[in-house]
């Protein structure tokens, strides 16, 4: 990993900007003395020292004694093991705290979630807490990174569709493609994502990677019930240019409502009060 990949990657675990590129720099070149870490990190001599002393102090880096003294790393591995044992110390410490105040607040029909990455973490908690059915709309680049809990889904027998108009990557259950390229479609259409569990919880959302990303997350019925709608048009078109048999998609993504539809179109069609005029007459 390099060195401007630690450093994010450390803060978003908790390490302050210095502490990371203090590690960072030691990873480069070690044994170092605070000077030669203070400058190679750019990091204020009069701080340096503080914030390797931090680092020691949180298993990050090691003291080896002298004069001066200097600062080794601690191997990456070793110190991945030892933030992993903390994380999950931490959560079982939440866990059982939450447990003891033993109140479940009661989630809001509709929320919203803003930047890029939240959008993706919820879209795999709906796909990862499905039961039944899981449809999914949107571009390969947003899919792909939810592949895991998709597989995942499928694995527990729930029933994936998946629908796109640029090309995808394998995918567990029924995948719909145009397969054309991303970067034309990009040209003139933007990032969206639908994601739809169980027909009652439902995720539409903008995923352009920029900080006004924005999407719904609702357990409205009725709003999951129009975004399926919206996906399974899709398909359908797609199915008349490709000669694709899609009935059986249909009534498990559409349930009893497509038969139903079909028994009063039979039933007016049958009816002579009712039945439509053929064309050109």
């Amino acid at each position: 990993m390099a060195e401007p990949d630690v450093v994010p990657a450390l803060e978003a675990l908790g390490f302050s900007l210095n502490e990371s590129r203090a590690y960072a720099a030691l990873l480069q070149e070690s044994p170092a003395t605070g000077y030669e870490v203070g400058v190679r990190a750019q990091i204020p001599r009069s701080a340096v020292y503080g914030v390797l002393r931090r680092l020691v102090k949180a298993g990050a880096a090691r003291s080896i004694a002298g004069s001066p003294e200097r600062f080794a790393p601690a191997p990456a591995e070793d110190l991945l093991v030892l933030l992993r044992k903390r994380f999950d110390a931490s959560t079982e410490q939440l866990e059982e705290a939450v447990r003891r105040i033993d109140v479940t607040p009661k989630a809001p029909d509709a929320f919203s979630v803003g930047g890029y990455q939240r959008i993706l973490e919820e879209a795999e908690r709906l796909v990862r807490g499905a039961q039944h059915r899981v449809v999914v709309s949107g571009w390969p680049r947003e899919i792909e990174q939810m592949t895991s809990e998709l597989k995942r889904a499928a694995k527990r027998r729930v029933y994936v569709v998946i629908f796109s108009h640029a090309e995808l990557p394998p995918l567990p259950g029924e995948v719909f493609s145009y397969g054309l390229e991303e970067k034309g479609l990009e040209e003139f259409w933007k990032h969206r994502l639908v994601v739809v569990a169980d027909d009652r919880r439902s995720l539409i959302g903008a995923t352009e990677m920029t900080e006004t990303d924005s999407a719904v997350v609702s357990e409205t019925p009725a709003i999951a019930e129009i975004a399926t709608s919206q996906v399974a048009l899709d398909i359908t078109l797609l199915s008349q240019r490709t000669q694709r048999d899609i009935e059986g998609v249909m009534a498990k993504m559409l349930g009893p409502r497509v038969g139903r539809l079909d028994t009063l179109l039979s039933k007016r069609d049958a009816d002579p009060r009712t039945a439509r005029p053929k064309a050109g007459r």
